[in-house]
């Protein structure tokens, strides 16, 4: 009956993990990173952190090496980086590490081939509400058209969540779910950026803690179901560094949970191992 499954039914790949081993994953080329967060196709990521810490320069800067090594396809649903002229500029700045202003005019163009070969946009035509069905539909279609590694929602309370009479955490379920089949179905990996709630911060030291995925609004989903979830902190606003948590790993061969620091050029939106300088 379809649905049951014996181990005969995949006797091929255990002996094929057996020999081969597991796929440990794609590196991004941060090597403290490398050893706690790696991607692999099919898979989804959320990133948390407080508003205006890095999350989105961050995931962009990854987007722009897994781009560069792997040759991988990306698409963008990201109201917060309108207009995608300035979003252009800030991916170009990343494959360069100069700021846009510096460009000369060879660069600009050859980097609007690359960029434009690697990514592309979700936008609606009247700025009329999104809903995850309408991302969906439209990552499929470049999915099965021209071919498509990666997906990025940024940020989760930007799209239209037309719940009905369900509850929200029930709603936030279902969802992920939805996510987690396109994943699988497209072998794309997908990454979601959902801020957290109002923080509070300690007392004592008079900072905001590392948010964690407990923290994002909504459900405690965002915990169970997810495959990864980073946080992005900077608990020095004012120093050129940021911090990566990695807070969930769902597989040990591809990573485990711990944090590093990357040093951030403030100038070009690039990062670097701080151990590399």
């Amino acid at each position: 009956m379809e649905g049951i499954f014996n181990v005969t039914d995949f006797g091929t790949e255990i002996d094929q993990l057996r020999t081969k081993g597991f796929n440990p994953g794609v590196k991004i080329g941060w090597l403290s990173l490398d050893e706690l967060y790696r991607i692999k196709l099919g898979m989804f990521t959320v990133i948390t952190g407080i508003p205006g810490h890095g999350k989105s320069e961050w995931l962009d800067a990854v987007l722009v090496r897994l781009a560069g090594l792997q040759n991988w396809r990306f698409c963008y649903f990201s109201p917060e980086n309108y207009p995608l002229s300035i979003h252009f500029t800030k991916l170009a700045e990343k494959t360069t590490g100069l700021p846009f202003h510096e460009f000369p005019r060879s660069t600009i163009e050859s980097a609007k081939k690359w960029i434009g070969d690697h990514f592309t946009w979700l936008y609606p035509a009247n700025e009329e509400s999104v809903d995850l069905d309408w991302i969906l539909e439209r990552a499929r279609f470049l999915a099965e058209s021209t071919g498509l590694h990666g997906l990025v929602i940024d940020p989760w309370n930007e799209i239209e969540h037309n719940r009905g009479s369900i509850s929200e955490t029930d709603y936030i379920s279902q969802s992920l779910s939805k996510i987690r089949r396109f994943a699988r179905k497209y072998d794309v990996h997908v990454w979601i950026i959902a801020h957290p709630f109002k923080l509070t911060k300690d007392r004592q030291t008079n900072k905001y803690p590392v948010p964690t995925p407990y923290d994002i609004s909504g459900s405690a989903h965002w915990r169970n179901k997810l495959d990864f979830c980073v946080t992005v902190h900077r608990p020095n606003i004012d120093e050129h560094t940021l911090d990566v948590h990695v807070q969930k790993v769902k597989f040990k061969h591809l990573g485990k949970v711990g944090s590093c620091t990357l040093l951030y050029d403030y100038r070009s939106g690039t990062f670097a191992d701080k151990s590399s300088v």
